[in-house]
């Protein structure tokens, strides 16, 4: 989700070409949520992760693009992540273990239409993007591990899927829809300040048709019968629906002293949030900037007519990274 300041309508137009990654992780570095929690692990809450590739051209007001996108926003407590590093380690916990967990996730290809609006001092611009989803796995998990019991641990389970992650249930074909839409307001009556605000996936729904779906009570090792009173691995229903189900909308607002180069801003996703400071200098090759984040972020970034870079991170070594964001864009403009 971007939204720029423009001036005054006319005809000119560009091509565009632009990747996001905005990602997040209490409990590990974002690389190791990806591939395997290893070492520097910190009992955490949340891991998120919202990654895009879009091209697409401007012209006058509009804009049409072609995305790709992947969404990861797991919410868990605090003993959930600790049973996960200690089942990830073969370690045991010596408390009892309170397990929540719920999972929202996707791949998509969409396409977004975008529109500006301007009158005197203000620009508004909607944006509907429409998706087909061939990857997703939203769900919830509530339960409890035993204190010494390790891996073992009861829960129930509502989980729903275009392949089972957990219990290997088999799903045939499954197709998934989506639909989104972004809001931006920006306000330039003050004489050297201008305000943006955004809101994205303010309104949201995806749609998945004969989904794969397991409900019920699963049990490993010693801990049956504490959440739920099955004997065996698993107990409930299983099969495939209809589901439908949305996720939580991104809000961003933003004050820029236009004069100084200086960007105040507020970032917020649910249980993610963030605030930002950047000062940024005019040099011969563009503009050079340099950000400060309450995440303990540093940022670098380098933005010209024709392009954009930022790299924002709270590590230099990029996969010891918790909180990372990286954004390139690059415009090809004609009149």
């Amino acid at each position: 989700m971007s939204f720029c300041v423009s001036p005054a309508a006319h005809a000119a137009g560009e091509v565009f070409l632009a990747a996001d990654v905005h990602a997040s992780s209490e409990p590990v570095s974002v690389s190791d949520m990806i591939h395997g929690w290893d070492d520097g692990f910190t009992r955490g809450e949340y891991a998120y992760a919202d990654l895009r590739l879009s091209s697409g051209v401007r012209y006058d007001d509009w804009q049409l693009s072609a995305e790709k996108r992947w969404y990861y926003y797991f919410t868990f407590s605090k003993d959930m992540s600790e049973f996960y590093y200690n089942m990830e380690h073969g370690l045991t916990s010596d408390k009892e273990l309170n397990l929540k967990l719920d999972v929202k996730s996707f791949r998509a290809d969409g396409i977004r239409l975008a529109k500006l609006f301007s009158v005197p001092d203000w620009q508004f611009q909607p944006s509907l993007a429409l998706y087909k989803v061939d990857q997703y796995q939203f769900g919830s998990l509530d339960g409890v591990s035993l204190a010494g019991s390790g891996a073992s641990a009861s829960a129930t389970l509502d989980y729903h899927f275009d392949e089972d992650k957990i219990l290997e249930y088999p799903v045939s074909d499954s197709q998934g829809y989506g639909a989104s839409l972004d809001l931006n307001l920006a306000y330039t009556g003050f004489t050297d300040w201008t305000l943006i605000f955004g809101a994205g996936d303010v309104l949201n729904r995806w749609y998945f048709n004969d989904a794969g779906f397991t409900t019920g009570c699963i049990n490993v090792g010693s801990s049956a019968g504490i959440t739920c009173a099955s004997s065996g691995s698993a107990s409930g229903r299983a099969g495939q629906s209809d589901y439908d189900d949305r996720i939580p909308m991104t809000l961003t607002a933003s004050a820029q002293l236009m004069s100084q180069h200086l960007l105040f801003s507020a970032y917020r996703h649910d249980e993610y949030q963030r605030l930002s400071a950047e000062k940024a200098w005019q040099t011969p090759v563009g503009l050079m900037a340099l950000s400060v984040h309450s995440t303990r972020q540093l940022g670098l970034h380098w933005r010209s007519a024709w392009h954009n870079l930022s790299l924002i991170t709270d590590d230099n070594r990029l996969s010891h990274a918790r909180d990372l964001q990286i954004n390139l864009g690059v415009n090809f403009h004609w009149r």
